[in-house]
């Protein structure tokens, strides 16, 4: 049975018919929809691939919130109580991270006093001495050929994984290492934590509004072009649609009726969508383990959507199908002998689309900078303005691209084919390339923010930094020469030298006074003394005063500091008495003053207070436990120079801490949340895109199947395959250069608008707003590619043939 005669079957008026001609219209949709022949069947599986794209994108974007939960939850469970509890034997713990080519790489070295220690969360028990167990992620990498260079650190034997219940994530890099007694105090003593369980509150502070608004922006940038491709793949084939109709009513359809018919059609590619779309979803998040995106990973239990977004999707993405293809209808008369658009096409009107884009711009600038940390209510305020803002770029560029290619004439012939092919519909294109301007717009306030931000909160823009080539080595006093000695004899250790500190205070003032001022005595050697302070003059047995900009701060002679151990139990927050007096040091009168000039290069610190050589230090009476760190500067030139440091120093196991001074390892709460939301909105920004990408492709490919009998003419008729296929380079080319034009202008204005309410200071990064632009010139080349085998099959003569 052909589908003019299911036309005539079914629309035949039947007054008594028409009262319950719901049920009927229904059918006939879905009927039409999956039983049209070859033309419909892809019509559908275009509609489908579109609405289940966004619908993945609309659950994992969902399941953010969950993801997010269960990663705190997890680190949270795994953290230390230091409160006494009961008769429980402590678990001493001394944490110990390090990294290897870039990656972090989290652990401590364990050991219980007691059969009753806590054990920590994903362990069975605890690893003996010489034991170790290991993260999934990082046995992997020790076992791959990647990791050869990093066994060296971890000489013990593997007897355990670490569990889900304490990783962040699947691809975390985490290990727990046994080992005997660990000395609290002495020479050998450790920053040792005494662990009575786990699970402890954290101190929890409230974030950073910026960083809120951050979130909301770039929530905002990734979800409209999602909601704008769903409305896009809806309205596929919608001349086709349009000749359809009109055969309906040619056979008696009513005007309500074929708006019902058409409804029903369009759920058809929503049902399939969805489906299509949580398929794609349960897959994703099966292989959800196995993906390191930036230095994000999670379980696939975290990527579980709430129920009521799930409903909220599920009812959404339909009423959004079918209330796209209704209004498309509003001004289109279905007429019996074709498809009428009252006389003249209608010139889009600017005013309502103006409205959106003032609506956005008024909301942002009414606030008045720094009203993002004075009142919450302000942060929905720039959400509503920048959703208003952004959802005005694609509502606006259809009347603007409809204005630019009124006014193109002449040209070469491809160049008119797609011309004159954007004058008779402009809408659809405009559309789709208006999903991937706001992408654009949205990516590059992102990037312009994220720049302006990350030198509020001190990290770098991107995720590389600057290679300084120091690196600083904290042991405990005994272990210090062992730490010296062996980085001698690192290929990349260019220089070693020892620095050792001691905390006092003033004596006669309680440390609990909050007037009291902490006093520093270094002791270092006269090469780490003339690096530092350049041009200082010192021989071994030289004492100096470092001073500060405050004269009030500064040691005086005839002082007398009390000085307290380095690894005093008190300092850890162990117990709530203040420190034992571990010496005195009376401040003498012959010190050299020298003013504090602050690091050179990223190299040692030495703060303000006594510097001393390491033969006047033999002089005083300090305590035999300091604060130890070794510096050592490494040839920059030698990639793995932080990987020979920490390979070296591997068997002092617990005993050593190794840092590089030019890494961003030791972020502050604001600081890893920072970085966090910066690389999951470059990740979104990306995925965006292509999705973006796969819309254009998949508008190209529509375009040239309802136009194959056109295209089959002009082959017919002798114009070049090169000629189409230029023309349909111009016809994706237009919109989306007008498309960039309009999307860098509102991506800056937003930037700026936001900027200022977060009191941050803008600074135009035309490298990153380059990359974005030419990213989506690259995508017309892309997809202009992609449609040629179409185009190819759409120009053979057999497309000539119709009934």
């Amino acid at each position: 049975m052909t589908a003019t005669s299911q036309l005539d079957r079914a629309c035949v008026p039947r007054s008594s018919a028409q009262r319950n001609s719901w049920p009927r219209d229904f059918v006939l949709g879905v009927r039409l929809a999956v039983g049209g022949g070859r033309t419909s069947w892809m019509r559908l599986i275009l509609g489908t691939i579109g609405i289940g794209l966004a619908v993945t994108v609309l659950l994992l974007s969902a399941s953010v919130g969950n993801m997010m939960s269960a990663r705190d939850g997890r680190s949270l469970a795994s953290s230390p109580n230091l409160a006494p509890t009961g008769s429980v034997h402590p678990l001493q713990f001394v944490q110990i991270d390090t990294s290897f080519q870039g990656e972090s790489i989290l652990g401590g070295y364990l050991h219980a006093t007691g059969p009753d220690s806590p054990i920590p969360p994903g362990l069975t028990s605890i690893p003996g001495p010489n034991q170790i167990a290991l993260s999934p992620g990082l046995a992997s990498l020790l076992s791959s050929d990647a990791g050869r260079n990093l066994r060296p650190r971890f000489p013990q034997r593997v007897v355990g994984t670490i569990g889900e219940a304490g990783l962040r994530g699947p691809a975390d890099l985490q290990f727990y290492a046994g080992t005997t007694a660990v000395p609290s105090s002495g020479a050998d003593a450790a920053n040792v934590q005494n662990v009575y369980s786990f699970g402890g509150r954290t101190d929890s502070s409230p974030v950073d509004p910026t960083l809120v608004v951050l979130a909301i922006i770039g929530a905002v940038a990734l979800l409209i072009p999602i909601l704008i491709f769903v409305a896009v793949s809806s309205r596929i084939a919608g001349a086709e649609r349009d000749r359809r109709l009109a055969a309906l009513r040619l056979v008696g359809a009513g005007g309500w009726q074929v708006r019902r018919i058409a409804a029903a059609e369009s759920l058809v590619s929503a049902g399939t969508g969805l489906i299509l779309g949580a398929l794609v979803f349960l897959a994703a998040r099966a292989l959800a383990p196995d993906v390191d995106l930036l230095g994000w990973s999670a379980f696939s239990d975290d990527i579980t959507p709430p129920w009521p977004l799930v409903v909220l999707i599920v009812l959404f993405v339909p009423v959004l199908t079918v209330g796209t293809v209704l209004i498309s209808m509003r001004r289109t008369i279905i007429e019996p002998l074709g498809v009428v658009r009252g006389g003249r096409p209608v010139r889009r009107r600017l005013w309502w689309r103006l409205a959106l884009v003032v609506i956005g711009v008024g909301t942002l600038f009414a606030g008045k900078p720094g009203a993002a940390h004075d009142s919450g209510p302000w942060i929905a305020f720039i959400a509503v303005g920048a959703s208003a803002l952004l959802i005005g770029v694609p509502v606006l560029l259809p009347w603007l691209l409809e204005r630019v290619i009124g006014r193109m004439r002449g040209g070469a012939p491809s160049w008119q084919l797609a011309i004159r092919r954007l004058q008779l519909d402009s809408g659809t294109p405009a559309r789709v390339v208006g999903g991937v301007a706001v992408v654009l717009a949205g990516a590059i306030a992102l990037q312009l923010m994220l720049f302006a931000a990350a030198n509020r909160f001190n990290v770098p823009a991107t995720s590389a930094t600057a290679n300084t080539g120091w690196m600083a080595v904290s042991s405990s006093t005994a272990a210090g020469p062992k730490v010296v000695a062996a980085l001698a004899k690192v290929p990349a250790a260019k220089e070693v030298d020892l620095l050792e500190r001691s905390d006092g205070t003033l004596k006669g003032v309680a440390t609990s006074d909050p007037n009291s001022f902490d006093y520093e005595i270094t002791v270092a050697s006269c090469a780490m003394i003339t690096e530092y302070f350049q041009g200082a003059h010192c021989v071994d047995g030289d004492a100096f005063n470092v001073q500060g900009q405050d004269d009030m701060d500064n040691v005086k002679p005839g002082m007398v500091l009390e000085l307290t151990a380095a690894h005093d139990p008190s300092l850890m927050g162990e117990s709530s008495t203040p420190p034992a007096i571990a010496g005195t040091y009376p401040v003498p009168a012959n010190l050299t003053p020298l003013p504090d000039t602050g690091p050179s290069g990223g190299g040692p610190y030495i703060g303000d207070g006594v510097l001393l050589t390491p033969a006047a230090a033999a002089k005083a009476d300090l305590p035999a436990d300091l604060d130890t760190e070794t510096y050592v500067r490494t040839d920059p030139g030698q990639l793995d120079a932080a990987d020979q440091v920490a390979n070296a120093l591997g068997s002092l196991t617990w005993q050593v801490d190794v840092q590089s001074l030019s890494s961003a390892e030791n972020l502050n709460a604001d600081q890893k949340t920072f970085v966090s939301i910066r690389n999951v909105l470059l990740g979104g920004s990306l995925f965006t895109l292509l999705l973006a990408g796969v819309s254009m492709l998949v508008l190209a490919l529509e375009q040239v199947r309802e136009r194959r009998r056109p295209l089959a003419v002009l082959a017919a008729a002798g114009v070049p395959r090169s000629a189409l296929s230029r023309s349909l380079l111009w016809q994706t080319a237009v919109p989306v250069v007008l498309g960039v034009l309009v999307a860098v202008g509102t991506g800056i204005g937003l930037a700026a608008l936001v900027i200022r309410i977060t009191s941050l200071h803008l600074m135009l990064d035309w490298t990153t707003i380059g990359i974005f632009a030419a990213a989506a010139l690259v995508l017309v080349l892309l997809v202009t590619a992609a449609t040629l085998p179409a185009l190819r099959g759409a120009m053979r003569l057999s497309a000539l043939r119709t009934e």
